[in-house]
């Protein structure tokens, strides 16, 4: 008896793990770790100061999270799928600058993005298709939009990162 009842508890346990994944991939992009130069690159490009509010959508592990409380910004990820939502929290748990850090276990999509001066994401062209109505909308004057690899559909980006020809390119919007 006892262990059926841990093994189904280990079923349920893996559906809800692989049950976000799928979802966080379906709703927006599957997780894919940046490398922490590409991080800082796209933390440059987006010309973050200390004392600003950002929003990772999608936050995946947080280490943009991390890097953006690094340069004192007030970080704050949005993350839907289980396993990168808890190791973030155990990388802001690890960061000196934990004070500044928050992570929500909540659909971004959801999330007004008035008073944030700068928006990161690394979402799939579709996500993208969709998000560039809601940053339209919601982001003030002055905040900037960065994104890893794909752009906004329908609006040229501001600047620019691609530094050597095996880099991903980086794109920024400024509303």
């Amino acid at each position: 008896m006892i262990p059926g009842i841990i093994s189904l508890l280990l079923l349920v346990l893996l559906l809800i793990v692989f049950g976000t994944l799928a979802y966080g991939a379906w709703s927006a992009a599957p997780w894919v770790p940046l490398s922490g130069r590409d991080v800082e690159r796209l933390l440059d490009l987006a010309e973050l100061k200390p004392g600003e509010l950002f929003y990772d959508l999608g936050c995946g592990d947080g280490r943009m999270l991390t890097a953006a409380a690094r340069r004192g910004a007030q970080a704050v990820g949005f993350e839907i799928a289980l396993v990168p939502y808890l190791l973030a929290h155990v990388r802001r748990l690890l960061s000196s600058e934990r004070s500044l850090i928050s992570i929500r276990y909540q659909n971004f999509w959801k999330v007004p993005l008035t008073g944030v001066k700068v928006v990161g994401c690394f979402l799939t062209p579709s996500a993208m298709a969709r998000l560039e109505p809601k940053l339209a909308a919601e982001l003030e004057v002055g905040a900037r939009f960065v994104t890893y690899a794909f752009k906004l559909p329908n609006r040229p980006p501001t600047r620019t990162s691609k530094p050597t020809p095996d880099s991903t390119k980086i794109y920024c919007y400024q509303a």
